[in-house]
């Protein structure tokens, strides 16, 4: 069983921080990435790469966190408030973080915006 929040704290943390060598460590090499940026991707380079993209158009940060996880603390689900501002003005909004583990590697990492 994996220790879902201190994974959560080290992912929102690294996040914030912009901490992308520290993210990576946390992630299997072909991580599957969603919802940052356009369409699908796999791999730590692409998730640097569409998180980087993410940050330089949104100023953002995210707090408020709410972790739901299934009984073996292999999927999580973590509700976030992220604040930001981007060219068109500032925002606060909810979003969802998925996460999938695996022997303690994050193996999917998925971003949902709320209405």
């Amino acid at each position: 069983m994996a220790n879902t929040e201190s994974v959560t704290h080290a992912v929102i943390e690294a996040l914030n921080a912009r901490d992308f060598a520290s993210l990576a460590a946390k992630v299997n090499e072909d991580v599957a990435i969603s919802g940052i940026g356009e369409g699908n991707d796999n791999g730590r380079e692409a998730l640097r790469d569409r998180l980087a993209r993410h940050f330089a158009d949104h100023d953002e940060t995210y707090q408020d966190a709410l972790l739901m996880s299934d009984p073996l603390g292999n999927n999580l689900a973590i509700r976030l408030t992220a604040r930001g501002s981007s060219p068109s003005g500032s925002y606060s909004k909810e979003k969802i973080l998925l996460l999938e583990l695996e022997d303690g590697a994050i193996t999917r990492m998925a971003f949902f915006t709320g209405s």
